[in-house]
């Protein structure tokens, strides 16, 4: 079940992807894929092939790429499985990054062999623009009933005596607030440009950017809260809500992507309506600085700048700060790679990855990924051995695959410790107040072993 998932989440990157890189072939500000042309060539035929060739060469990648993605389905050990899965995410990555830098370097080509440059313009500087330039910025006051929502939430699940996720919800969608009203004062602060010769276009324009990035932000930051809580709301529920909370998640989900793109995509078109009704665009020379697709300028003081496309924020990476972000974002990758890949790899091949041992009065099971549970006899109220695990099981801490379940997991609503070969049978439960435990050994025999020797303690 896992490859399918995997599968269609590749696939659904690599449409993504392609999507949202071919909109950097549509015109915004007179720019397409880095490359700002003139006004009255927007509409050349050679122009136009330029910016459809992009985007067929972009959908034509995606579904090479979907292609390779197919290898997933070939049956091998979870851990090859994650190996792979990484290596296709970031070749998508790589690949698409590639692809674009080969067209902006076309597209500068194709100004320079048409003698399309464009004369450079001194930076305007309009005070009144400065003063006004957040208006139509949305109140910060927004996010109260956003902070309000976690907190209602957060509640609601230690009623329902959850505390232990009561707490992680507040902590992760605290954190997510807190990012979003940070971005709100990203937004708030940016600095403005005159893009034309008319004040009253340039703050039209101003104000939309102001306000819509704004509301992308304070809207955000409650549709995340409500994303991140219904999982944790389906651990506490009846089996019959289950199925029904499960397509609002999937909802919620699309809600937040296609509105994200919808909202954005909508800005960028009356971002460039205002423009066409000018005819004194303004080229400050801006495309020296987006080479290689991403802002690298030195002597600018802004450290976050809106991108080209007109739907995101991007960092100079001219400054030290932006250069050290620049840096993380491999660390990060090769982390994550890390972090799924080699508790799978321990798990197929260690002689004995999910151990335990009798000590002190008290069982002690371990293995990757979990903290070792140490379980005195004196709490042990029921010792079986089962063929299949519970069909109901809900990770909220730990791995899940095909072959291994290990972590924290919640069944038929009680808290459980899972350290489970889905391949070794049988499937050893030790049941005590709190939580019940699942331990299989990699060698059936042990798991039998241990079995006896819980049973013939007093």
């Amino acid at each position: 079940m896992m490859a399918p998932m995997i599968l269609l989440i590749l696939i659904a990157c690599n449409v993504i992807m392609a999507f949202v890189s071919s909109l950097s072939a549509k015109p915004h500000n007179y720019v397409i894929l880095e490359n700002t042309f003139p006004a009255d060539k927007i509409d050349d035929p050679t122009v136009i092939n330029f910016s459809k060739k992009f985007r067929k060469r972009q959908f034509q990648l995606a579904f090479i790429l979907t292609l390779l993605d197919l290898t997933l389905l070939i049956p091998m050990k979870d851990s090859s499985f994650m190996l792979l899965f990484f290596l296709l995410l970031y070749l998508t990555i790589g690949m698409n990054y590639l692809l674009t830098l080969r067209y902006i370097r076309k597209g500068h080509q194709l100004i320079i062999e048409n003698n399309w440059q464009l004369p450079t313009q001194p930076i305007q500087i309009d005070t009144r623009l400065i003063l006004e330039k957040n208006r139509k910025l949305v109140s910060p006051w927004w996010f109260l009933v956003s902070l309000s929502l976690i907190f209602f939430l957060s509640i609601v699940l230690y009623k329902q005596k959850n505390p232990d996720m009561a707490w992680i919800l507040l902590i992760t969608n605290g954190l997510i607030w807190f990012v979003m009203v940070f971005t709100w004062r990203v937004i708030r602060r940016l600095p403005v440009r005159p893009l034309t010769n008319d004040p009253k276009i340039n703050q039209q324009y101003n104000d939309l950017t102001k306000f819509y990035w704004s509301t992308f932000s304070v809207f955000m930051s409650g549709l995340i809260s409500l994303i991140v809580y219904i999982p944790l709301l389906t651990m506490t529920i009846s089996t019959r809500f289950f199925t029904i909370l499960t397509a609002i998640e999937f909802l919620l989900i699309l809600l937040f992507c296609g509105a994200s793109i919808w909202w954005l995509i909508r800005l960028r078109k009356k971002q460039d309506q205002l423009l066409t009704t000018s005819t004194t665009f303004r080229y400050f020379g801006d495309d020296y600085y987006w080479r290689y697709g991403m802002y690298c300028n030195p002597d600018d003081p802004r450290l976050m700048v809106p991108d080209r496309i007109g739907m995101n924020i991007s960092i100079n990476l001219g400054k030290i700060a932006g250069k050290i972000f620049l840096s993380l974002i491999p660390l990060i990758l090769i982390g994550a790679m890390a972090v799924a890949f080699i508790p799978l790899y321990v798990l197929d091949y260690h002689p004995d990855p999910l151990s335990y041992e009798i000590k002190s009065e008290a069982v002690i099971l371990d293995g990757p990924l979990v903290k070792a549970q140490r379980i005195p006899f004196a709490r042990i109220q029921k010792v079986t051995l089962i063929d299949h695990m519970p069909n109901r099981q809900i990770r909220t801490n730990g791995l899940a695959t095909n072959d291994y379940a290990i972590g924290h997991f919640q069944i038929a609503g009680k808290p459980a410790v899972l350290f489970v070969d889905h391949q070794s049978k049988p499937i050893l439960t030790i049941v005590t107040k709190n939580r019940t435990y699942y331990y299989t050994n990699k060698h059936s025999t042990e798991t039998k072993h241990l079995y006896q020797e819980l049973q013939s303690i007093d």
